[in-house]
Parts: C-alpha cells; structure tokens; sequence
C-alpha cells in the first residue's frame, strides 16, 4: 500500500486503540531460534503476497468512515510552564457510508464507491470520491503486497519481534525497516502472521513512512510537542485464502514535554456485509 496523504489544509492525529489486552495471550520474546526460522517465515508470506496479488477479485462491502477533527485546546502559560484545556474546545465530526467494490481483472484494479449516507442522510451519489478531509486511503486489501512480497522484500530488513496470540489465533509479529539505500515509497511497520497460513490479520504502519509526514513535525515544533501517530489495518474476514480488510484506523496525538497530551483528529474506517462474486486465486493470463 501506497504512503497514505496528509491533507495540506489541516493535520491529523492518531490515537489509536489497536487491540484491547484482552485479545492478546502467551507473548514471548524472540528467541536464536525463532530468528533462524525467519527466512522460512518470509517466503511463506511471499507465497501469500503472491497469491493476493495476483488474484482474481470482485467483490462488494459497506465501508464507514467516521472522521473526528479536534480543534486546538487553549494553550496557557504559567509559572509552572505551558499546559493544555480543554475549555472552549470544539469538535467537528463527519460520518460517511459507502457501497465500496473492488474489482481486479487482469492485473487491472477499479476500486468505486456510491455515497449511501452523509451525517445521516440518506444519498445515492454514484462514482463518489472519498469526503475525508485528513487522510485518503486505497487499494486497503493489498497492504502486505508492499511489505513482503517477493519483489519488495530487497527493500526491507526483517527480524521477529515477538510471537503471541492475536484473537485466538498465533501470530508471528516481523518487523520491516527499509534498507536505509534503497529508497520506496510504500507503507512500512510491523505484520502479524498467521502461523498456520502465514496470511496476514493486521499491520501497525510507522507513522514517518506517511506522505508529508513533515507536515505534522512542523505542527508539532509550533505547538512545543512532540507528534504519537498511530495507524493500523487489520483484515478479519476470509474467502478462498485471501484476508480482506475490517478496519483501518488513524489517529495523531501531540505529547507536550511535560507529558499533557491531546488529539487533533482521528479517522475510523470499517468494512462489513462482504458479497463476493469472484475471489479465484489460481489464475492463468
């Protein structure tokens, strides 16, 4: 997947609650060994990367987008330095819904929505753009492609950050750092792999492999803080081997020096009510 993009007009903070301790189980660090299986552990994700990207899909699903703009609290100054309120502060809120399709042909993809829901009201806007104003977001569903299939993995170094459970299921987390190098533009973080697939259920974005990522330092030296950014996008759903997305988050948190913290905006995406018309991923051009 593609660096997500900053709007020029306003930035985003992300705080972003990604699974509760609840979810998780049996966490144990990496040992020699689990570093010696890596190699294995990334081929068999390039099988998978393989098998996605050169699938056959088509496919349809409500996407929700609630997007969350907080303006800046007032800023006081005080013996005791500067600190953060909350009174007066105002929020903006947008709620979108989507008929959002997917269709991958050929090596060809077309990704289309129809606005059925504004704030509410009820809309039938065909070939509709997305309406968020921080972030953009595409092409959700092949976000490992870029991190881990074959052609990309010259581009990344990996090691195995931990291995535990992530909703019932064991997950190998591999982290990939970009080869300091070699240059791309592609998303970049931690993945948790399915042990028994290895098919992958979420991937936690480092937040300086965002577009305009400097837009939000900058913001953050005027406001004497310092930036939290949090992004993730976990695929729950399954057909025919391939893992399609549930939910996409991204949040920006500022940390004043002294450890006071607010959010500027947080963007939610869900994907729900799947209808799959092709998913084949044995497929002969």
């Amino acid at each position: 997947m593609k660096r997500a993009c900053i709007s020029d007009c306003l930035i985003l903070v992300i705080l972003l609650t990604i699974s509760s301790p609840s979810s998780f189980s049996q966490v144990t660090e990496p040992s020699s060994e689990d570093q010696a299986g890596l190699e294995e552990i990334l081929e068999k994700c390039a099988d998978y990367c393989h098998k996605l990207a050169n699938a056959a899909l088509d496919f349809v699903c409500i996407e929700k987008i609630k997007e969350e703009m907080f303006f800046h609290p007032q800023m006081l100054v005080s013996q005791y330095g500067t600190r953060y309120t909350s009174v007066g502060r105002t929020t903006r809120k947008n709620v979108y819904v989507y008929d959002y399709q997917l269709i991958r042909k050929k090596l060809q993809i077309k990704e289309s929505r129809i606005l059925i829901e504004e704030n509410g009201k009820k809309k039938n806007e065909k070939n509709a753009g997305l309406k968020t104003h921080m972030f953009g977001h595409e092409h959700i569903i092949f976000g490992p492609v870029g991190l881990l299939s074959e052609f990309w993995q010259q581009y990344y170094a990996y090691r195995i950050v931990k291995r535990e459970k992530l909703k019932g299921e064991r997950v190998i987390v591999v982290e990939a750092i970009p080869i300091p190098y070699l240059e791309t533009d592609n998303l970049y973080g931690k993945v948790w792999v399915r042990k028994g697939d290895f098919s992958i259920m979420k991937i936690e974005w480092e937040p300086k492999s965002l577009k305009n990522y400097e837009l939000i330092e900058e913001n953050a030296k005027k406001l004497n803080a310092k930036p939290l950014i949090k992004l993730f996008s976990e695929y729950a759903f399954e057909k025919n081997g391939i893992r399609f997305p549930s939910r996409y988050l991204i949040t920006e948190t500022y940390i004043h020096k002294r450890g006071t913290r607010f959010t500027r905006s947080k963007t939610t995406v869900t994907y729900k009510d799947y209808k799959f018309f092709t998913v084949e991923t044995e497929v002969k051009y």
